[in-house]
């Protein structure tokens, strides 16, 4: 059923710090950053196979950045990556801003994947010292893509938080088993409320930067990080001089150097903007800028310590690029009010309202003023740059500036939901070229996305509040970022009401119930759709009705109340007949028809379902014919039609082949092995049963890969290969144990005893048996209880 409506048509890189260390591949290339979206770096080895956990993008690597000193704490670093295999471990690196704590961390990962300690390393920042609360990245910002970088497929991420944290430790468990090792870097945490949760499990590792002394669970060793020594804050100076100028004779002024280093409290973050300016001013002697600094007064008066010494450096920088660069000044000054962790040429160009190629120079001289970085061919900025930067923007610069940021942002918003919406002939804009890199797009700026909506609620811009949101809706929830789905639909809300239009509000309130459906609050689901589906009716927009309806069957199937939502999805099917929308139909036809199955009345769930899978077929939606018809398959098998649904299932998994769909495939062949165990052609049930686990365990589904293996080995017991029923009943069982699903591990246990009880292995089947009672017992499932203890019965 479509879920979410369209909008109102009214309305990597190394990091470019130095000093405290930059990542940069060693001469044989063996580190490299394969993954730098948003703020999450993946780190893997050259020439490893791509898998679906590690996803190759074109990353420049900057091979020439400067790394001054740290090799003590280089080396402690990968000693404790190398020690804790066996218990969780804890790395908490603590520093001041602007020491290098990431960019030591992100290179003794790239250290520890060169030298084979762990497989994969992924670096999170979690902004937790961003002026503003809503950028600091909270456990549920970033469960979802990090689930989807260690290998979940998107419709197996679950909705909830708790639910994401059980399939994160699950897939870690995986990947101990196939010999892997994840370091996860969580990177500029504030507080341990941002990393507890997402720390892992041994033999996994883990590494915390902050500002601040962390209390964690778990074997916790702590790793200061101070200044730099004079000796090598001198040898930083030097080579950044060397690096920009290789003859420049102020690297060989030692005692001028000192006095710089010291004015800059050898504090590697204003080291590097020291260096950058001296660069620009080749006239300017090292002497002499050290002066200027011991006279600079210092506006950041909240920073601490060595910090305010970036404060000095930042605002006599700040006035160099006023005189020299005003543009990029006025450049630098509008970066923060992009809402997001870092932002595309694009969004920079939109800020000041020039095209790309115009804007690129002003980054690059914000880039070679170290007040800038290019991480994986995007801008960011340290968060101590963006909070000076903030003192210098007036109202005037912004207002205008936030405009055109969420007007470039909602452009291309709009552009890329055309392509996820599209059917095969449907015509898109070329703002990209295909669906797959408009998929991209919104993967890559998801966090400037979601927080632009919040951004044009707070500012007013009600319309582009709205129209943002709608954009949103069909990414967020292909994606399964359903706490984000939910926080827009709702700032959506809160505009349409401001707006007070008929159709804002219905299309706002028709999105905002599709996504509480998914995060399971369904009464409120429920009061939404049904004031979107009164706002359509009042209006005459029975095209909005009908989606509204749909949606609203949906819901109320969870909830059990069959009768009504059966009513709903007919009168949903009838309005999208009536207004021509044959895919609709085909969606609306397809959850009647999966309604009717649930209430026994299979006849009349089996002719929806045919007449939504040619529907499907008429449209050019394959994907969408195979969900109907793996939907056919499971209604005839309930009506008795084994024949005919085991050539639906069949037809089903070769479409889901065809779109590329390996998850779907494996439920079909599940589905195909139990159909043909009931006409008894056992040896293609063991065949497509062994299919579909593969698939499941390629897809790290673990609880479907335990379903499939718990099927598999009722076939093999038909044929007499009892040893390998044996074996693959026992991995069904250990896999709903992890996943946590006692009713079906308990159905595992007792088909296992019946297993050994063939076998003439009485003891173990008692044992299976046992342990088959409380999982059934915590189950509720009283029935199953009777069974198994009747047949531990039979034994004495």
């Amino acid at each position: 059923m479509i879920s979410a409506l369209g909008h109102d048509p009214s309305a990597n890189a190394s990091t470019s710090s130095t000093g405290g260390g930059s990542l940069v591949a060693n001469a044989s290339g063996h580190a490299r950053i394969y993954q730098a979206m948003g703020d999450m770096t993946v780190i893997a080895r050259t020439g490893a196979p791509a898998g679906p956990a590690v996803a190759p993008v074109a990353v420049q690597v900057d091979e020439d950045a400067v790394f001054v000193g740290r090799d003590e704490q280089l080396e402690e670093l990968l000693t404790a990556f190398g020690e804790h295999r066996d218990t969780s471990a804890v790395v908490v690196s603590a520093g001041m801003g602007g020491v290098g704590k990431t960019a030591l961390v992100t290179r003794a990962a790239a250290r520890a994947v060169e030298q084979g300690l762990v497989t994969t390393a992924v670096v999170l920042n979690l902004n937790g010292y961003d002026p503003d609360p809503a950028q600091r990245v909270k456990p549920r910002d970033v469960l979802g893509p990090l689930l989807r970088l260690l290998g979940l497929p998107d419709e197996q991420v679950p909705a909830t938080v708790p639910e994401q944290l059980a399939a994160y430790r699950a897939l870690l468990a995986a990947w101990e088993r196939q010999g892997r090792r994840l370091l996860l870097v969580l990177d500029n945490a504030g507080d341990a409320d941002q990393v507890t949760a997402l720390l892992p499990p041994a033999p996994h590792v883990a590494v915390v930067t902050t500002r601040d002394t962390l209390t964690l669970p778990g074997r916790t060793r702590h790793l200061d990080l101070d200044t730099l020594p004079m000796t090598d804050a001198v040898d930083l100076l030097t080579q950044l001089l060397h690096h920009s100028h290789p003859n420049d004779p102020r690297a060989d002024d030692g005692a001028a150097l000192v006095r710089l280093a010291d004015q800059c409290d050898r504090l590697p973050l204003a080291l590097e903007i020291a260096a950058a300016v001296l660069a620009d001013e080749p006239s300017t002697s090292a002497a002499d800028f050290a002066g200027e600094l011991t006279a600079a007064p210092q506006p950041l008066d909240s920073l601490q310590r060595a910090d305010r010494s970036v404060a000095a450096v930042l605002e006599l920088s700040w006035h160099r690029l006023s005189e020299r660069h005003p543009e990029a000044a006025e450049l630098l000054s509008l970066l923060p009010i992009d809402p997001g962790p870092d932002l595309s040429t694009g969004a920079a160009a939109a800020l000041v309202g020039i095209g790309e190629a115009q804007v690129k120079p002003r980054l690059r001289v914000l880039r070679h003023a170290h007040l800038l970085q290019l991480i994986g061919g995007r801008w960011r900025m340290h968060d101590l740059v963006r909070q000076h930067a903030r003192t210098h923007l007036t109202d005037q610069q912004r207002n205008p500036a936030v405009r055109r940021l969420l007007e470039h942002y909602d452009r291309l918003a709009d552009a890329a939901d055309a392509h996820l919406r599209a059917l095969p002939d449907d015509s898109v804009p070329d703002t990209f070229p295909g669906r797959a890199e408009a998929l991209n797009w919104f993967d890559t700026e998801r966090a400037n996305l979601t927080s632009a909506v919040a951004l044009a609620l707070d500012t007013g811009h009600h319309h582009l509040t709205t129209h943002l949101a709608a954009a949103l809706s069909e990414y967020l929830s292909w994606r399964r970022h359903l706490a984000d789905w939910v926080t827009v639909s709702e700032h959506a809300l809160a505009a349409a009401q401001h707006l007070n239009t008929s159709r804002t509000l219905a299309i706002a309130s028709n999105n905002l119930g599709a996504a509480l459906r998914e995060v399971r609050r369904f009464d409120e689901a429920i009061t939404h759709l049904q004031q979107a589906a009164a706002i359509f009716r009042e209006t005459a927009d029975r095209h909005g009705e009908g989606q509204a309806l749909g949606n609203l069957g949906n819901v109320l199937r969870e909830v059990r109340r069959f009768d009504e939502a059966i009513t709903h999805l007919q009168q949903a099917a009838a309005i999208f007949r009536e207004t021509a929308d044959r895919h609709g139909e085909g969606q609306a036809l397809t959850s009647l028809g999966n309604v009717l199955r649930e209430v026994g009345r299979f006849d009349e769930a089996i002719t929806h379902l045919q007449q939504a899978a040619a529907i499907f077929r008429e449209t050019a939606d394959p994907h969408g014919e195979g969900d109907a018809l793996s939907d056919l398959g499971l209604a005839l098998w309930e009506g008795r039609r084994f024949d005919e649904a085991t050539s639906v299932h069949q037809q089903a998994a070769a479409l889901f082949r065809e779109t590329r769909d390996p998850h779907s495939e494996g439920r079909a062949l599940n589905n195909l092995g139990i159909a043909l165990q009931k006409v008894r052609r056992f040896d293609e049930a063991i065949t497509a049963h062994e299919q579909a686990a593969a698939l499941f365990r390629e897809t790290a589904d673990r609880q479907d890969e335990g379903s499939a293996l718990n099927n598999l080995g009722n076939a093999l017991r038909q044929v007499w290969h009892i040893d390998y029923a044996i074996t693959v009943q026992q991995r069904a069982a250990a896999l709903f144990r992890e996943a946590g699903e006692r009713r079906h591990e308990g159905i595992a246990l007792r088909n296992l005893g019946n297993a050994f009880c063939e076998a003439g292995r009485l003891v173990e089947a008692a044992e299976a048996w046992t342990k088959a009672l409380p999982a059934f017992e915590e189950a509720g499932d009283s029935h199953s209880v009777a069974a198994v203890t009747e047949r531990l019965g039979t034994l004495q």
